[in-house]
């Protein structure tokens, strides 16, 4: 409506301007996005060569420590005192200096050759041990009992037929040392004579990173054959959840994964190894450079924006300039009020638009007054029908119980029963259009439960938990009722599932920050998820603001939905800011809870028929 007010000029300005803001923005997303999705795949195509690059360093040192295995693994003089190291319970080195010696030379020897910061060490068949390394010198002798007791030492010596790679691992020496080793067995033609280990220290991994510009910005994990976490340089790191990451990468078939906001990661599985190395790097310049990509991407829009909207102004003015005059007559004109033209021949284009809107304006505003009548009405004669609805076979049914009541005690029981009645009937029947307080719902509850417990006895038990401090506040009337009469009708007593005595119905008021609320909770059987799913989407059709605007047809009610129409009453009444939930509780029970704001933004206003509220006669 207020578009169809604007002037022509303004009219033909905002559809031009509009119509061109949308693709100045659609071009400026569209730059935005494929320049960050530029950087990003460039940013993944660097981790990746990376990852790729360091892997193959780290294949190549791993290559480098086989190779110079390999050069020990054939030695004569090192097999031939191998050979003749009988079982013992003492280390065989520990007393033979010479033999000692002979192998500390030769380890320290091909160390120094290959320029390597790693350790060798022997251990024979019989957990003999000797070992040398380039930062520390001589290994002290370990006890052979404690070698021993290393299953995977063990492992190793029983399994190993020719070489191995081991992952990061604590040392074998009780150094302290976290280190990845290559293993290699000491043989000839046919006999095994024990284990050639070599030992690099962890550092050597971090150290892959020193050529790199910024070596701070990246970090390196390892994950073994079986894919098992085994290494990290950040000591801090979420491995759950990073393993968690890297594994959903490798499954859908990526290389590339982020498991936070601030930092990408690149899997290379080595062929030689079968570990998968992981190369983590910081996206701070991915982000630097994406943020410099918004900021030029929002100035060229700014530009673009003023000199679109500076030339379209131009335009529309210069084509709306013989329509001014008839723009300054409908400048402040309302709905309701005549356009005075001054006189202009009849047959001027200016004066058929004028009339023709003049004529618009005052059927739009006459039809916008009937409309909003006529929808008030509608709204009010729904809200009325749908509170009105009771089910008769209640009555029916107490009225059935008062009269066995009183052939059976001939007590005081049919007297409270008929007073009971009396207050129900009494409360259905008055404050029609009106809210009640919440005390009274509770009141004439519980009138209905006493009437029940007189029909079912030591069968129904109930009991109330309630919130003394909502008892004034207001509520549309028949909101719980309905709901405890879901309990019977709806729980206890299906026909294709029988719940056996007792019955139990817990009603409970209660209020968070903003909502008061209303539970009822008992033990029959849960709510069909087909019947729960339509009332849902059924309630979905009336949500405000669009229910004030369904046709007569669409706003009338449904008989035989009882929670329905409750919930739809406490939409009319709360517009739109009404609770409600239905479920299954913890404990097997069902529970139904519905509410309201404690504050209303927009309070429900009655429109109330005076004829039509004689109160209802008591009786004496």
């Amino acid at each position: 409506m207020k578009f169809k007010r604007l002037s022509f000029q303004k009219k033909i300005y905002i559809s031009c301007f509009a119509l061109n803001l949308v693709l100045l923005l659609s071009c400026s997303i569209f730059f935005y996005y494929y320049t960050a999705d530029s950087l990003r795949e460039n940013m993944q195509d660097t981790i990746a060569a990376n990852a790729s690059m360091l892997n193959k360093d780290l294949d190549m040192l791993l290559r480098i420590g086989d190779n110079t295995l390999k050069d020990l693994q054939m030695d004569p003089s090192l097999i031939s005192v191998a050979k003749s190291i009988p079982e013992s319970s003492e280390n065989y080195f520990a007393n033979r200096v010479s033999d000692r010696s002979l192998f500390q030379n030769a380890f320290r020897s091909v160390l120094l050759s290959q320029n390597l910061n790693a350790s060798i060490s022997y251990i024979s068949g019989f957990y003999d041990n000797v070992g040398v390394s380039v930062s520390s010198g001589t290994f002290r002798n370990i006890s052979k009992v404690n070698l021993k007791g290393l299953d995977s030492l063990a492992g190793l010596i029983e399994n190993t037929s020719f070489s191995a790679y081991l992952p990061p691992h604590e040392d074998y020496w009780g150094h302290g040392r976290t280190v990845f080793s290559v293993v290699r067995v000491m043989r000839d033609t046919y006999h095994k004579y024990g284990l050639l280990i070599l030992d690099f220290d962890i550092s050597n991994l971090t150290g892959l990173l020193e050529d790199f510009e910024n070596p701070e910005d990246f970090s390196i994990a390892l994950l073994d054959e079986e894919q098992r976490f085994v290494y990290t340089s950040i000591p801090e790191l979420d491995q759950e959840a990073f393993h968690h990451a890297c594994q959903e990468s490798i499954r859908q078939g990526g290389r590339t994964f982020s498991y936070d906001q601030v930092s990408i990661s690149c899997c290379e599985r080595s062929e030689a190894t079968g570990w998968t190395f992981i190369l983590t790097g910081s996206i701070a310049g991915y982000l630097a450079s994406k943020n410099r990509t918004l900021l030029i991407t929002a100035l060229m829009f700014f530009i673009l924006f003023l000199i679109t909207a500076t030339s379209l102004f131009l335009m529309t003015h210069g084509l709306t300039r013989p329509l001014k005059q008839l723009v300054s007559q409908l400048k402040d004109l309302e709905p309701g009020r005549n356009i005075n033209l001054p006189q202009i021949s009849s047959d001027n284009e200016i004066t058929t638009l004028a009339n023709a809107i003049q004529a618009f304006l005052r059927a739009i505003y006459d039809q916008n007054q009937r409309l909003t009548e006529a929808h008030r009405r509608t709204l009010q004669a729904h809200y009325d029908a749908m509170e009105a609805q009771l089910n008769p076979h209640f009555l029916y049914n107490t009225l059935s119980v008062i009269g066995m009541t009183g052939l059976i005690d001939g007590s005081t029981a049919v007297s409270n029963m008929c007073s009971q009645l009396s207050a129900l009937l009494r409360y259905s029947l008055s404050y029609i259009g009106q809210a009640v307080r919440l005390e009274q719902e509770i009141a004439n509850a519980g009138s209905y439960l006493y009437i029940m417990k007189m029909r079912y006895e030591e069968n129904l038990e109930y009991e109330w938990e309630l919130d003394d401090s909502l008892s004034k506040i207001s509520v549309p009337k028949l909101i719980l009722q309905p709901l405890v009469e879901n309990c019977f009708h709806h729980g206890f007593q299906q026909t294709e599932q029988e719940i056996l005595p007792p019955w139990r119905i817990r009603i409970k008021t209660f209020q968070d920050e903003y909502y008061w609320y209303l539970s009822v909770v008992n033990n029959g059987l849960p709510f069909k998820e087909d019947r729960l799913k339509e009332l849902l989407a059924r309630l979905e059709q009336f949500r405000f603001p669009e229910y004030e605007e369904r046709t007569e047809d669409t706003l009338r009610a449904q008989p035989g939905f009882g929670l329905e129409n409750t919930i739809l009453r406490l939409s009319i009444y709360y517009h739109g800011e009404q609770y409600f939930q239905a479920g299954t509780a913890d404990n097997g029970d069902t529970a139904v809870i519905v509410g309201g704001p404690l504050h209303p933004k927009k309070p429900f206003v009655a429109v109330v028929d005076t004829a039509a509220q004689a109160p209802y006669p008591r009786e004496e």
